[in-house]
């Protein structure tokens, strides 16, 4: 495995998972990005006044990582809204960022590869990923 170090040229990225009764998949979802290789991220978990454990599991992560910040929201946000709000989160130094759903994976090499791929190719809008369901992986080809 490498590790891409932190350092002042390495573009932050901030991942985002806004989370609604994600408890059951949330520490695996959340595992699997303080397992990525490339390390100078930011990992904003947006709690959707979850009825689970959902809260408690982010805020355990949160106190073991400083990279990661919890927000629980108030009141309920509609799907949508709770995206939107999320993203807003972003800091301003990040430039780039990266949904991950609370009962989704990464595979550790994600983020440093997408990294790559984005300052390789400057015009490029954005970099996105395969993604499996089940054995079967989606989104390959235009």
């Amino acid at each position: 495995m490498s590790c891409v170090p932190m350092n002042s040229t390495s573009p932050k990225v901030t991942v985002l998972t806004p989370a609604y009764n994600e408890a059951k998949y949330l520490a695996q979802c959340i595992e699997s990005v303080l397992a990525q290789t490339y390390q100078n991220w930011e990992y904003i978990i947006v709690d959707n006044c979850s009825k689970d454990a959902t809260l408690e599991v982010a805020r355990r992560y949160e106190q073991r990582d400083k990279r990661i910040r919890v927000i629980h929201n108030e009141t309920l946000l509609s799907q949508a809204k709770n995206f939107n709000f999320t993203v807003q989160q972003i800091s301003a130094d990040s430039q780039y960022c990266k949904f991950v759903q609370g009962d989704d994976f990464i595979y550790p090499q994600c983020l440093e590869e997408m990294v790559k791929v984005a300052e390789s190719n400057p015009s490029v809008g954005i970099v996105t990923s395969y993604r499996l369901d089940g054995e079967k992986v989606k989104g390959d080809g235009l």
